[in-house]
């Protein structure tokens, strides 16, 4: 016969053997109620939803300790672009320059056949001949004058003659040197010329196509003349002034802050900032990500940026009750934290990050890897 001791503890036991195990991952934040919630994500997943992450903090292009660091899109500035295009109507011969080939300035980047170009070359030889027989009329009516044989009002009228007709002609020759034409030259073929040293961007016409005066030829990216667009958060554009020297992760030569956007951006309340990299250096290529570190030059005592904390790019943070966050990597997957709570070392999201975001909404693995692929 069993003692009822030892019937309470069998039923206890039993109990207990029919209770749920929670995961291991809620008995840590049970241990740690500050733990921030984790996406436990597999390789796989993680992969899937092209999520990709930086190290913050760990720039290899020796940021100061009160720097601010960013995430920036290279780009061509409008003041950068110069477009060849076609001075008179006519049809495209040749094209002696493609996309992304380097031009020197002066350098022949298409032939034009133009009958135009034929009719300028007639007017400005007949505006440089009717120049010239109203300076013989002007020096013989001069002479006549001299002797008392005409009016000196016929004289003045000789002269009002002589010099319409050489403005006249100063602007068949000035239209004539513009369109790249000869006037002395009775070949309809017209040489397009770059104006400046520079990379083909675009090309925007063919060989046999017909164009009108003014249209578009080629674009050409001006050298030495780069733009990086960056974002930053409102208290991180308070430490920054137009002027700041800016750090491009590869490049030798500092870019310089040139813009602070006076407004927002509605989504993710980010600032955008424009720095001008004004170098021949070749480190820098259109539509590039690079890092840029920028030493403020706002005053300490009114910086955000202290030794406890560091800057997260804005594009790696998503807003969640009126809140930033950064992905942080974690040996089981990704964990939401508060930006203000990264820090230096720390691995977080800087691709895949609707998806990330998706998956703390409460959507699967799978749900989540299909918003990364709709983004």
């Amino acid at each position: 016969m069993v003692s009822p001791m030892v019937s309470i503890r069998l039923i206890v036991i039993a109990c207990m053997a029919i209770l749920p195990v929670a995961p291991v991952v809620h008995a840590e934040n049970a241990i740690k109620k500050d733990a921030p919630p984790l996406i436990a994500w597999s390789a796989s997943q993680i992969q899937l939803a092209g999520v990709q992450t930086h190290i913050v903090g760990a720039g290899s292009n020796g940021a100061a300790r009160d720097a601010v660091t960013f995430q920036g899109t290279v780009i061509l500035p409008p003041q950068a672009t110069m477009v060849v295009s076609a001075p008179l109507a006519g049809v495209v011969q040749d094209i002696g320059v493609g996309v992304g080939q380097s031009v020197r300035a002066g350098q022949t980047v298409a032939r034009l056949m133009s009958s135009q170009l034929l009719e300028w070359q007639r007017d400005t030889r007949q505006a440089q001949s009717n120049a010239k027989l109203a300076q013989a009329k002007l020096q013989r009516d001069e002479q006549l004058a001299a002797e008392g044989l005409i009016a000196q009002v016929r004289l003045q009228e000789t002269r009002n003659q002589y010099e319409i007709a050489q403005s006249i002609a100063a602007e068949r020759r000035q239209a004539m040197q513009l369109a790249g034409g000869v006037a002395e030259s009775n070949q309809p073929l017209l040489a397009l010329n770059a104006a400046v040293a520079g990379t083909v961007m675009e090309v925007l016409a063919t060989p046999g196509q017909r164009v009108e005066m003014g249209m578009p030829v080629l674009r050409i990216a001006r050298a030495g003349l780069l733009a990086v667009e960056l974002q930053a958060t409102l208290a991180q554009a308070r430490t920054l002034r137009v002027g700041d020297s800016i750090t491009l992760e590869g490049c030798r030569t500092p870019a310089r802050l040139a813009a602070i956007a006076p407004s927002v951006n509605a989504n993710n309340q980010s600032v955008v900032l424009r720095a001008d990299f004004q170098s021949t250096e070749p480190c820098l290529r259109i539509n590039q990500f690079v890092q840029a570190s920028v030493k403020s030059s706002a005053n300490t005592a009114n910086t955000v940026n202290t030794v406890n904390t560091v800057h997260v790019p804005a594009s790696a943070t998503v807003q969640r009750d009126g809140k930033a966050y950064a992905f942080v990597r974690k040996p089981q997957g990704f964990a939401p934290v508060a930006v203000e709570d990264v820090r230096a070392g720390d691995a977080i999201a800087v691709q895949g990050i609707a998806a990330l975001k998706g998956a703390w909404m409460g959507l699967g693995a799978a749900e989540a890897s299909g918003v990364a692929g709709g983004q």
